[in-house]
């Protein structure tokens, strides 16, 4: 059962992510279906660098829609919004996160480091992959995988970042690199991606 703490956070100490930017002109090499899948939905839908947020299709990617989350940029509040928190995110998280600034959810660690990564997407812009291990306040070992992708307004102006998390909680996954195994982050520059969908 889901205890008190964030289970899906880092409940102490610090991120220790090594942000690491991929090649030119290659798409992240991805094997979960649901996350081929949403890259696809995403770089189809681009217009310029990003895809609109009005652009993404929840039919086209319903086997996706358990794992996925939204983060609209509040930028004068320096902050994102939780709108959009798929069953397995906020099971993840021990609490629904619709309506709730990371701000206000995210554990400290967690509240410093990763809002200028997702800024840092945005003004960039770069889609994201990560594996990361998760330590909570019980100490199970756990970890989750990530593809996280920024989405515009109509104008062009970024809008905040759309991500699917795939968490495995309460048993290790076994990452094949053990700089993912620490928190790498790879970062993959939008004007350098493919011009034709992965």
């Amino acid at each position: 059962m889901m205890q008190d703490s964030v289970v899906a956070g880092d409940a102490g100490g610090t991120i220790n992510q090594q942000v690491i930017m991929a090649p030119p002109g290659c798409w992240p090499a991805l094997t979960d279906p649901r996350f081929r899948s949403l890259l696809r939905h995403w770089a189809e839908r681009r217009q310029g660098l990003m895809a609109p947020r009005h652009a993404i299709d929840p039919a086209a990617i319903r086997g996706c829609l358990p794992h996925v989350w939204l983060y609209q940029y509040l930028p004068a509040e320096n902050d994102f919004l939780c709108t959009l928190a798929g069953e397995k995110v906020n099971e993840a998280w021990g609490q629904s996160l619709i309506g709730k600034r990371a701000s206000l959810f995210m554990p400290p660690p967690m509240r410093e480091h990763v809002p200028k990564l997702y800024r840092r997407m945005l003004e960039q812009p770069a889609l994201q992959v990560s594996r990361r291990r998760i330590t909570p306040a019980d100490g199970v070992a756990q970890s989750a995988e990530r593809l996280i992708l920024p989405l515009a307004r109509e104008d062009g102006s970024a809008y905040g970042v759309f991500g699917l998390t795939l968490y495995y909680l309460g048993a290790q996954s076994s990452f094949d690199d053990p700089l993912d195994m620490q928190g790498a982050v790879t970062l993959y520059d939008c004007a350098g991606l493919p011009a034709s969908p992965p």
